[in-house]
């Protein structure tokens, strides 16, 4: 990963934007690395939505919410909690790798960094499955659609409670 950047930090147009107060602000290495792994991770969240959903569909299964309710099809809902473990685990992993490089391998560090990571995202959970209720069963929008749309809200919101509440220090070694 290491040499990926010493090349990528060589490039001239890297240097000018990275350089730049304003634009150095998004051109730098932890955002690209965020985005880049934020792309992965919504492509797990998306992709395994998918899948779920597709399973779902072929078994007739209708969601938990389903049994409860008129009989309407909400495992959308079903689809998009399990979608949502997939991809935070995927994500933790390679946020603290990658993106914030957190090396500490301390048990304790590492439960503390897992908690905050998870109950971050459980909140962008909450936030994620409310808009897909408001897109998919009040505004008839198509759930692929809203997935996608709902994910940009996502990304941003960890990305935000990753920076600021998760991966605080970046000096961990161990």
């Amino acid at each position: 990963m290491d040499r990926f950047w010493k090349r990528v930090e060589s490039i001239r147009l890297y240097k000018i934007l990275n350089e730049n107060r304003l634009t150095g602000i998004i051109f730098n290495r932890e955002m690209i690395m965020y985005l880049f792994v934020g792309a992965l991770t919504t492509a797990v969240a998306v992709g395994s939505f998918w899948l779920f959903n597709r399973l779902f569909s072929a078994i007739g299964w209708q969601g938990v919410a389903g049994l409860f309710r008129d009989g309407q099809d909400y495992a959308y809902i079903d689809s998009n909690v399990l979608s949502w473990i997939c991809a935070v685990f995927f994500g933790f992993v390679t946020n603290k790798l990658y993106v914030f490089n957190s090396r500490s391998r301390e048990k304790a560090t590492v439960m503390k960094e897992m908690a905050g990571f998870f109950g971050a995202r459980l909140t962008t959970l909450l936030i994620d499955t409310g808009l897909m209720f408001l897109f998919v069963s009040i505004m008839s929008v198509n759930e692929m659609i809203a997935k996608l749309i709902v994910q940009v809200v996502v990304v941003v919101l960890n990305y935000v409670f990753s920076k600021l509440f998760v991966f605080k220090a970046k000096d961990d070694v161990a």
